[in-house]
């Protein structure tokens, strides 16, 4: 029996949904699969076994002409865990994709938030209408390294009195405790205290009275926070880069930071683990067999 390739999509789809997939992660697997299916579709092919390596490398060439690198290894990267899942399903005599090279990747290294950049931005953050609030904020950010959807999903409850955060179902699904430093809890006990509206709403960060924060609302504030400080105009996620590459210099490892960033493998938290020279350098003094030889 001939099996729809829409049919098989439909069937991945479900299956992610219920190993708990993140909804952005499902947005971004359903947009490069319906593009997949729709690329199959005008070149006459419906059903699973008409699919050829030919027609996955004309995929993959079309993708890296319409798509940045990084775009294109990503939207690759899903196809090729799509059909790895539905050959283990029997879909597929054998993983088509497994002979589709995905496109190499320069290694750069991202914004990440400095020390002496936070310094500013805390200070810039005391000439508002709610300081309490707006450093509470850039102490979660820079002192978890949590995701923006992850800050504002925190509810008051969240809080615990171990000096930690508990981050419920985040990325995967998954609940994680994050510790806190003693300096950004008193923040934001000093923000619950002073500044956040006595309203009904759970979150622990309140926009207003009526309304918590949302990601488009915390990139803007950021921005804000950034124009005010004249600091470059950091994301959300150059404070979670940020937080990972100095955790590493204060001499963190690796290992616990994978758990407090809530990645799923080792892999994933190397990718944050990037050295400028100035770290290089000052690693090869401290370590040089030969410097220490007596």
């Amino acid at each position: 029996m001939q099996m729809r390739l829409d049919t098989i999509k439909q069937e991945y789809e479900f299956d992610c949904l219920s190993r708990g997939h993140a909804p952005n992660t499902m947005r971004a697997y359903r947009t490069a699969l319906r593009q997949f299916c729709e690329f199959a579709e005008a070149q006459g092919i419906e059903h699973a076994q008409e699919l050829t390596t030919v027609t996955l490398r004309a995929f993959a060439a079309q993708s890296m002409n319409a798509l940045s690198p990084a775009g294109a290894h990503s939207r690759l990267r899903i196809l090729r865990s799509f059909f790895r899942w539905a050959t283990t399903e029997g879909y597929f005599e054998s993983n088509l994709m497994l002979r589709v090279p995905l496109p190499k990747l320069k290694q750069v290294m991202h914004s990440a938030v400095s020390p002496q950049d936070m310094k500013r931005l805390l200070l810039a953050a005391q000439n508002g209408a709610t300081p309490a609030k707006h450093q509470a904020l850039l102490a979660v950010f820079y002192d978890t390294g949590l995701r923006v959807s992850e800050v504002w999903g925190l509810e008051t409850r969240d809080v615990l009195p171990t000096q930690c955060l508990m981050v419920r179902d985040a990325k995967g699904g998954k609940d994680r405790i994050v510790p806190l430093s003693r300096a950004t809890l008193k923040l934001i006990h000093k923000y619950l205290r002073d500044e956040r509206p006595d309203a009904a709403l759970p979150n622990l960060f309140l926009a207003d009275e009526f309304s918590p924060y949302s990601n488009i609302s915390l990139y803007k504030l950021l921005e804000r926070l950034c124009k005010r400080a004249e600091v470059k105009r950091y994301s959300p996620h150059a404070f979670r880069r940020g937080f990972a590459v100095n955790y590493l210099r204060n001499g963190g490892d690796v290992f616990t930071l994978q758990r407090i960033m809530g990645h799923t493998t080792l892999a994933m938290t190397n990718r944050y683990a990037v050295m400028n020279t100035n770290d290089i350098q000052d690693v090869h003094r401290r370590a040089s067999p030969f410097a220490s030889l007596k």
